[in-house]
C-alpha cells in the first residue's frame, strides 16, 4: 500500500515549508531587526543561526521523499526505520522544548506513525 509513503512525503513537504517560512517570519526577522551591537551584530553569526533553522526543514522533506522513493523501488526497511526514528525524535523534541502540543511536533509524530505503517503494511 503506497498510501502511507505518500502521506509521509506530503506531510514532510508541508512541515518543511511551514517550518522555514514561519521561522523566518515569526522568529528570525524580529530577532535580526533588534540585533544592535550585541552577538547578532555579526553577519556570519546571523547566517549560521538561519542555517540551523532551515537544515531540519530540508532533512525532514528529504527523508520523507526518500521514504516514498524507497517504497516505489521496493527498498528495505532500514531507511524508513531511520526516518521514522528521526521524525519521532524531532516531534518529541519539539513538544518537549515548547512544553505544550504544537502542530509541527504533532505532524512530525504523524509522519513517524505513517512511516511505521508503511513498513508494517508493505
Amino acid at each position: 500500500m503506497l498510501a502511507y509513503a505518500i502521506i509521509t512525503a506530503l506531510l514532510g513537504i508541508i512541515v518543511a515549508i511551514a517550518h522555514s517560512v514561519l521561522s523566518e517570519r515569526v522568529l528570525l526577522a524580529p530577532l535580526y531587526r533588534d540585533h544592535g551591537n550585541g552577538f547578532l551584530a555579526d553577519r556570519p553569526k546571523r547566517d549560521i543561526i538561519r542555517a540551523v533553522f532551515h537544515i531540519p526543514s530540508i532533512a525532514w522533506a528529504a527523508l520523507a521523499l526518500a521514504v516514498l522513493v524507497n517504497r516505489l523501488q521496493d527498498g528495505g526497511d532500514l531507511l524508513p526505520l531511520t526516518a521514522a526514528f528521526i521524525f519521532a525524535l524531532s516531534g518529541i523534541g519539539n513538544l518537549a522544548a515548547l512544553r505544550r502540543p504544537h502542530v509541527g511536533g504533532l505532524i512530525l509524530l504523524a509522519m513517524a506513525a505513517a512511516t511505521l505503517a508503511d513498513i508494517r503494511f508493505n
